[in-house]
């Protein structure tokens, strides 16, 4: 049996998931100050937002220094998505 060639993968930081929990449990209000944008969570705050993802993470890291930290989408309202594909066998 061969070794892995790849290093174990480090575990996530216990600040990254109390972030998402707080995102999480405040959604709503950050939908409501943040609508329909990308927005990351550092620290149970918003610290960047934006309509592209790379751009907000960039943004968040130069701010905090962190590396670990979630990006949620703030979803307001209702949104339908379309798509002019077909389908095989969808005539």
């Amino acid at each position: 049996m061969q070794a892995n060639p790849y290093p174990p993968v480090p575990p996530t930081p216990k600040e990254y998931w109390e972030d998402n929990e707080w995102a999480d449990e405040h959604i709503g209000e950050i939908a409501e100050a943040h609508p329909n944008l990308w927005v990351a969570v550092v620290d149970k705050k918003v610290v960047a937002w934006g309509k592209v993802i790379a751009d907000v993470r960039t943004v968040a890291q130069e701010k905090t220094g962190r590396a670990h930290f979630p990006i949620v989408f703030a979803e307001r309202g209702i949104h339908v998505y379309q798509s002019e594909f077909t389908l095989p066998n969808q005539d």
